[in-house]
């Protein structure tokens, strides 16, 4: 054959899809659930570590022993969800949830106002919501102390002074993430899936225990789009682990057609 020729088709030129889960689920991994979103630059690298022998006064390797293997994965994703901003800070975004769109107020909010009028179904006291004045940067956070039908109480977090919000605004809830250390020691099973050029063929990295080690960027520009630059280390399970599986026992498995 000619040299340096192809033998198979197996090429790979594609994105990936990127999905993260708590570690319990690795069995149980879906897309359409687990899913980040788009991703870009997803990459995976494995280094080998190395315990040489050597003899003579030109040390020349005699023998050489593999002592470990270090593994690392990174990409960028490109969706600023609430889940994703949690698994930045290596939080579990249980709880966490996509909200409804905004719904409009029943009239104007003077400044010191400690309620608003609107229908939000599912409100409830203690949850956040904002108040933005017709789409625009005008906007008061505010925590619920009361809810009674269309009234929305938010006493303790007034409308500051010289802010007002007239029939045009808006009003929807909020997720709140605490950038809390002690909420970031969380393990996590994480899964790539690749398509191959030929056919489609799926080949899959999974990794059944990862600490997501970095993540968290909130950019604000008008160049270009911002992104969340997630990097994980993939850790040796161990029996008493949550979720933990025999079959799954490695950092890294690597499943291919």
């Amino acid at each position: 054959m000619t040299p340096g020729t192809a033998k198979t088709t197996k090429f790979q030129f594609s994105t990936a899809t990127l999905c993260i889960a708590p570690m319990i689920e690795q069995k149980a991994i879906n897309p359409l659930k687990h899913s980040v979103g788009l991703v870009k630059n997803v990459r995976t690298e494995g280094t080998p570590t190395k315990v040489d022998l050597t003899q003579g006064v030109t040390n020349d390797i005699v023998m050489t022993v593999t002592n470990g293997f270090s593994i690392t994965g990174a990409g960028e994703v490109y969706e600023y969800t609430a889940s994703n901003l949690a698994y930045g800070l290596s939080q579990d975004p249980t709880g966490l949830v996509t909200m409804a769109a905004p719904v409009p107020v029943g009239g104007p909010v003077a400044a010191a106002a400690t309620s608003v009028t609107a229908t939000i179904a599912d409100a409830a006291v203690g949850d956040w919501i904002y108040i933005q004045e017709n789409k625009d940067d005008q906007v008061h956070i505010a925590r619920l102390s009361q809810v009674a039908g269309s009234t929305l109480t938010f006493a303790g977090y007034p409308v500051p002074t010289g802010l007002t919000f007239s029939a045009n605004a808006r009003v929807g809830k909020l997720n709140k993430i605490d950038a809390d250390p002690s909420r970031a020691n969380n393990n996590f099973a994480i899964r790539i899936i690749g398509l191959a050029v030929d056919g489609n063929t799926p080949i899959s990295l999974h990794f059944p225990k990862c600490r997501i080690t970095k993540g968290f960027s909130m950019g604000f520009s008008s160049d270009n789009f911002g992104n969340l630059p997630f990097e994980w280390t993939p850790m040796v399970p161990v029996p008493t682990d949550p979720g933990y599986s025999a079959d799954f026992n490695q950092k890294m498995h690597i499943f291919a057609t």
